[in-house]
């Protein structure tokens, strides 16, 4: 009777060092970004349809966006910032002041002293794009805000 047990034994323990070989190669794989399938997604800008994204670069300390008004109507942009998800989040500054802007025309906005967030070179990264406007003929000139995303790698 003990020769039966004593074989079962062997024969689990077996399975059991095969098992943990196998769980040291994903564990492995994983470490070295062989399941991040994130570098493989495209990078997208993505804002309502009143503003169509033109292009967009993430630099180590800068981003910059470039939009184009199609509302069809004039502008004036209150504020315009950067934020996301992470704890802390992302801090740019900006020298962007009170802008108008024609309807139908580009306009190039950059964001300078990124720090922050996760905002680390060569890691992908989502920014949430937040602006304040107002239509220019509109009497008593209501606020609207709108949110955009960014979603790209960060240059090294």
């Amino acid at each position: 009777m003990r020769h039966k047990s004593q074989a079962a034994l062997e024969f689990l323990t077996t399975y059991a060092w095969a098992f943990v070989v196998i769980a040291i190669t994903i564990s492995a794989l994983y470490y070295f970004g062989i399941f991040d399938f994130g570098k493989f997604l495209p990078q997208k800008c993505s804002f309502p349809s009143q503003f169509k994204c033109i292009d967009f670069s993430l630099q180590p300390t800068e981003v910059r966006i470039k939009l184009t008004n199609n509302l069809g109507e004039d502008i004036q942009i209150r504020s315009i910032s950067i934020t996301n998800d992470a704890s802390p989040p992302i801090t740019c500054t900006s020298n962007l002041t009170p802008i108008s802007w024609a309807r139908a025309t580009e306009k190039d906005f950059a964001f300078t002293s990124c720090a922050g967030g996760a905002y680390i070179p060569d890691e992908r990264s989502e920014l949430i794009v937040s602006m304040d406007y107002f239509a220019v003929n509109t009497p008593s000139h209501p606020i609207h805000k709108i949110n955009g995303k960014v979603d790209g790698k960060v240059a090294s």
